[in-house]
């Protein structure tokens, strides 16, 4: 009896997921950077090194023009495991029901600023020293808004094409 090969995404499987992760490994591998440009916004600010937006799990999304992709594939990694301490931190923050916000780690040459950007979405920013956080900060906050904007697609309709049977 021969074995039977499990159909692994992307490899012909026609179902909804497969697309889905079709594009995502399109996006995160480099097969374009479709949000690069929403970036460079905020990468081109006094004291600004880069942006990166990733994944929760760590896998970069997209990246701005002053970072090449194996930095920015290295800090999607880390900067997903430094929210994720940051998470395991807020209980002690406020209470069980204390959402994080943004984590910074502040070093010798500067800082890296990591928020949430939509849902399962994060955005990293590293700067230098002499940056300054409020506005970075604020600046991060109008980035993340329409990050999520692009990155939301709207819940289908009832009935009609695609929408639910009665």
């Amino acid at each position: 009896m021969a074995a039977e090969q499990q159909k692994q995404p992307g490899d012909g499987c026609t179902d909804a997921g497969s697309e889905v992760f079709r594009l995502m490994t399109a996006q995160v591998n480099g097969a374009y950077n479709r949000l690069g440009w929403l970036l460079n916004d905020v990468a081109k600010m006094p004291e600004v090194r880069f942006v990166v937006l990733l994944s929760g799990d760590g896998m970069r999304i997209a990246h701005s023009e002053s970072v090449d992709r194996d930095t920015a594939d290295t800090v999607a990694s880390a900067a997903s495991g430094f929210h994720s301490i940051g998470v395991a931190l807020s209980p002690y923050c406020g209470g069980g029901d204390n959402g994080l916000r943004q984590v910074v780690g502040e070093f010798d040459d500067g800082f890296l600023f990591v928020k949430t950007a939509g849902m399962n979405t994060l955005l990293a920013v590293s700067t230098t020293e002499l940056v300054d956080a409020q506005v970075v900060t604020y600046r991060m906050n109008g980035l993340a808004e329409r990050v999520g904007e692009e990155l939301t697609s709207p819940a289908r309709l009832q009935g009609g094409e695609g929408g639910a049977r009665p």
